[in-house]
């Protein structure tokens, strides 16, 4: 199946990344398919697309997604995060400010305070816009197509979640998509890099697009200054030194963050880890634990976090010295 537009592509931004299309956007195949047909349907029915929840850990492609979306449907997008949304008040606001056939791009939705939230309902279900002036009054709205976005999708109501049309969960990526997607954007960056460098930094990229291609143009920097080549030794180096990620892209707050489980009896709190290891409890619950789950090396229970037999296997090797 092609994902591909028919409009005229707008010009590369220096140093852009991010891909265009459905065609150029590498991985996440199970959503793909289904949202190139939707999308297709709605603008042969001359429709908004249905409403859209992404959900994933950061930096697998929720805003690369929401601008394909809003580029293939030919749609204007407007971008909010959602802690700056604010009251009921402004989200009606933003909302009747919208031109006809639009797209409001809200990141982090969860973040959206649940009086906000509850305002949003009338438009995800029946496009009308309860006043903030009085709640008798409802105010029908221009055809817009809603795309939240969050990495803890936990923190928000099951109605509002089964108010989107299109809810799509995304993966980590394999080293596979990983590879073809550095060398896509090394072509961009017109920095020659062999496979042997690639595989150092898809190994250590957590699955992840963004780490991938931000450790691509930090090795293409220090490359350019030093004069040296990317060499998979080179690269490991750079990475390790310099962005401190070892070969299973852990860095020094996954580390921390095991070695504060190894040898508890007892499940830890996501409060008392967070307190042991000096950050923020949504930082550990939103960047931190869901790749170290992925990785099979803790268990998120009811009764806190434990490691589990990989995971002590693993806190050992890391304790062992050489």
């Amino acid at each position: 199946m092609s994902y591909s537009t028919h409009g005229k592509k707008r010009k590369m931004k220096k140093d852009e990344l991010r891909p265009e299309t459905l065609e150029d956007y590498v991985g996440q195949d199970h959503i793909k398919d289904l949202l190139w047909t939707s999308i297709e349907a709605a603008k042969i029915r001359d429709q908004q697309l249905d409403h859209v929840l992404l959900n994933g850990p950061p930096g697998l492609g929720k805003t690369t997604l929401a601008l394909i979306i809003a580029r293939q449907m030919g749609w204007k997008i407007k971008t909010v995060i959602g802690p700056t949304v604010g009251s009921p008040k402004n989200i009606s606001k933003l909302i009747m400010g919208l031109e006809d056939k639009s797209i409001l791009f809200i990141d982090e939705i969860h973040r959206v305070n649940r009086p906000t939230q509850e305002t949003i309902y009338p438009v995800l279900e029946d496009n009308k816009l309860q006043s903030y002036l009085s709640t008798d009054v409802e105010i029908p709205i221009p055809p817009i197509t809603i795309i939240g976005a969050t990495t803890n999708i936990g923190k928000l109501e099951q109605p509002f979640i089964d108010r989107f049309g299109l809810y799509f969960q995304l993966e980590y990526y394999s080293n596979t998509e990983l590879g073809e997607i550095v060398f896509a954007s090394a072509e961009k960056l017109q920095f020659p890099i062999g496979h042997d460098g690639v595989d150092e930094i898809t190994k250590r990229a957590r699955g992840t697009p963004r780490i991938a291609n931000n450790f691509l143009k930090r090795l293409r920097d220090y490359c350019l200054v030093d004069g040296a080549e990317p060499t998979g030794k080179f690269t490991a180096d750079i990475i390790w030194k310099y962005l401190h990620t070892d070969e299973h892209g852990l860095r020094p707050l996954d580390r921390r963050y095991l070695k504060a489980l190894d040898g508890k009896e007892a499940g830890l709190g996501l409060e008392a880890l967070a307190t042991i290891v000096r950050e923020e409890p949504d930082t550990i619950e939103g960047f931190v634990e869901p790749y170290l789950v992925n990785l099979g090396l803790v268990e998120r229970r009811r009764n806190g976090r434990w490691l589990t037999e990989n995971g002590k296997n693993f806190v050992q090797k890391m304790r062992s010295p050489g």
